[in-house]
C-alpha cells in the first residue's frame, strides 16, 4: 500500500532580477524543514525553472505562463489533519517572525494521487520514485475541456505512460487529480485539474525536447487542454551524475 495519498503544489513566478538568494535560503533551510512536524508529511521537494528552462516549455497559458518555481509536498495519512495543520502552520511561523517574505502565488492546489509509475530501467518500485535522486522533472498541468475524461484517462494508462516510460532518461511518473475526498479550504480550491510529474535521470532540457511529441499527443483528442508543460531542475547536484 502506497503511503502517499495526495500532493500539495505551490507554484510561483521566477525570482525577481534583484534576488540575492535570501528567500530561497529561508525556504529551504527554515520553512520547508518545518513542514516535517506535520503528522502526514511524507516528503517535500522544490524545482526551479530559470535561464534556458524558461524558454523550453512545451506549453504554457493563462496564469501559469509565468511559472518559475514548483514546491511539491507529498501527504499521507492522516490527510485531513495534515492539510488543516499545513494551512495553520504558516500563520504560527509568521507570529514568531519566521515568515519574513511572501512571493506572489500563481496557484496553490491539493490533488489526490491517482497513478504512479516507474520506468523499467530505473529498477525501483513505482511507490518510491520521488524519493530516488533525479536531475529534474517535467511538470504537466492540464484542465478538462468537458465531462468525459474516462477514455483519455484509460489511454494515458494503457498507451501513453508506457511509451513515456520507455524513453531514455525517464525514471518514473506520478499523476494527481482534483478530488472531493477531503475538505479543502478556499485557498486550495480551483477548477478541475490534473498535474503529472515526470522524473528525469538525464538532462531535463534535452529530455523534455525529446518527449515533446509524446506529450503533445495528450491534447490531440480535445479532452484536455494544457495549462503548462515544461522542465524544471532540481536544486541538488547529485554525485551520481558527476
Amino acid at each position: 500500500m502506497i503511503r502517499v495519498k495526495a500532493g500539495i503544489f505551490s507554484v510561483t513566478p521566477p525570482a525577481p532580477p534583484d534576488d540575492d538568494g535570501s528567500y530561497l535560503r529561508w525556504h529551504l533551510l527554515d520553512h520547508m524543514p518545518e513542514q516535517y512536524q506535520l503528522p502526514g508529511l511524507v516528503h517535500a521537494m522544490r524545482w526551479i525553472a530559470d535561464g534556458e528552462y524558461l524558454d523550453s516549455s512545451i506549453a504554457a497559458s493563462g496564469h501559469l505562463v509565468q511559472l518559475g518555481n514548483v514546491v511539491n509536498y507529498l501527504v499521507g495519512d492522516p490527510v485531513q489533519q495534515t492539510l488543516d495543520d499545513f494551512m495553520e502552520l504558516g500563520g504560527r511561523l509568521a507570529e514568531v517572525g519566521r515568515f519574513p517574505q511572501r512571493r506572489p502565488s500563481l496557484q496553490l492546489r491539493m490533488l489526490a494521487l491517482l497513478r504512479w509509475y516507474a520506468a523499467p530501467r530505473a529498477l525501483i518500485s513505482p511507490e518510491v520514485v520521488p524519493f530516488r535522486p533525479h536531475r529534474g522533472v517535467l511538470v504537466i498541468v492540464e484542465q478538462p475541456s468537458g465531462d468525459n475524461r474516462s477514455d483519455w484517462l484509460q489511454w494515458l494508462h494503457t498507451e501513453h505512460y508506457p511509451a513515456v516510460l520507455a524513453m531514455p532518461g525517464i525514471a518514473g511518473a506520478w499523476m494527481y487529480g482534483s478530488t472531493t475526498t477531503w475538505k479543502l479550504l478556499p485557498a486550495l480550491q480551483g477548477d478541475p485539474q490534473y498535474i503529472t510529474v515526470i522524473y528525469l535521470d538525464d538532462d531535463p532540457l534535452a529530455t523534455t525536447k525529446a518527449l515533446a511529441p509524446l506529450v503533445e499527443k495528450r491534447w490531440a483528442s480535445g479532452a484536455m487542454r494544457p495549462l503548462f508543460a515544461g522542465p524544471l531542475r532540481t536544486m541538488i547536484q547529485w554525485e551520481a551524475w558527476r
